[in-house]
């Protein structure tokens, strides 16, 4: 790493280009194959003009050094606006500069500016560094999983078909 500083910068679609390739290495990183970068693009594009998300790069001179996602939701159950983290990657050459601290701690104020009362974040158990770095900031686990299942699901169920009777002897009555 070089002696220039470094900045955090809140992107602009514009910066589209620059988010594409960390996000890449990122899904690459955790052994799956890198989005097409022409669809990811697009993705990263419309997300960035809706509102519903903001994303931060750390830059050190023209190099990409982190990229980091805030994605702003609402909670029927607290009743408040919140954030998510997602996306959120440092270079190998960055982990342990006190680069994702930075970034962090950018993205918690820029939710908090933005309303958010609270910030979640999905961390795998095995990330001993990113859950110290969570942790640093207050975050704690909670008690749920979380789960994902492919669409369509191809159920066995018809739930559109019309509901029959069963017969008395296999619904118990008698």
């Amino acid at each position: 790493m070089t002696d220039m500083p470094m900045t955090i910068k809140l992107c602009e679609p514009d910066d589209t280009p620059q988010i594409v390739p960390m996000i890449q290495a990122q899904v690459a990183a955790s052994g799956r194959p890198a989005p097409d970068p022409d669809a990811l693009a697009e993705i990263v594009h419309a997300l960035l003009i809706s509102q519903f998300s903001d994303f931060v790069l750390a830059e050190r001179g023209d190099m990409v050094l982190g990229v980091l996602q805030i994605n702003y939701r609402l909670s029927t159950w607290e009743v408040t606006a919140y954030a998510v983290i997602e996306d959120f990657y440092l270079v190998p050459a960055a982990r342990g500069r006190g680069v994702g601290t930075r970034m962090l701690d950018y993205a918690c104020a820029r939710a908090e500016g933005r309303g958010a009362t609270f910030v979640q974040a999905t961390v795998p158990t095995t990330d001993r560094a990113a859950r110290r770095l969570y942790e640093a900031f207050n975050f704690t686990a909670n008690t749920h999983d979380l789960w994902q299942s492919p669409l369509p699901l191809g159920c066995a169920v018809d739930f559109d078909a019309p509901e029959t009777e069963q017969p008395a002897a296999a619904n118990g009555a008698s």
